[in-house]
């Protein structure tokens, strides 16, 4: 039987149903993903500087193909055994170097990325002389498959 009087809802109750649906609806944060491979970059010092007339070495790491940043692993009973998923990371060859001053662009060199047997795996090293035409100003060397990189020609 009704008594009559009107249901009222306790608020702890209200609380707890409400902290309950926004736990349902609200996703769970994710721990930001990490890759383990680095892609191919330019080593420099804070401000690379070119000089017009003299001999120039630019040198570039992480030049491979491929990447082993996923490992398989097999349990048992004291025999554990992992194993890269990947097949092993192999030497880029020819690996160009340009240098782009407004809208001429002009190729540097040519280099093939170091192997794992001398222990340099992907570094690569360009030396060159500026070509002719290149005046001093800024301008952005263009690493085969990565970004440019601003200099300044002097």
């Amino acid at each position: 039987m009704p008594s009559g009087r009107p249901f009222h809802v306790k608020r702890p109750w209200l609380l707890l149903v409400t902290l309950l649906l926004a736990l349902a609806i609200v996703p769970f944060p994710q721990a930001p993903a990490s890759a383990s491979c680095a892609g191919p970059y330019l080593k420099t010092g804070q401000r690379l500087v070119l000089e017009r007339g003299a001999t120039t070495t630019v040198e570039g790491r992480a030049f491979v193909d491929g990447c082993q940043d996923s490992e398989g692993c097999t349990v048992g009973l004291g025999c554990d055994n992992c194993e890269y998923d990947e097949p092993p990371p192999t030497p880029m060859r020819d690996v160009e170097l340009r240098l782009r001053q407004g809208d001429r662009i002009w190729k540097l060199a040519t280099a093939d990325a170091g192997s794992a047997a001398d222990n340099h795996l992907g570094w690569v090293t360009w030396t060159f002389d500026l070509p002719a035409g290149v005046k001093p100003g800024p301008a952005r060397l263009l690493p085969e498959q990565t970004e440019a990189v601003r200099i300044r020609v002097r």
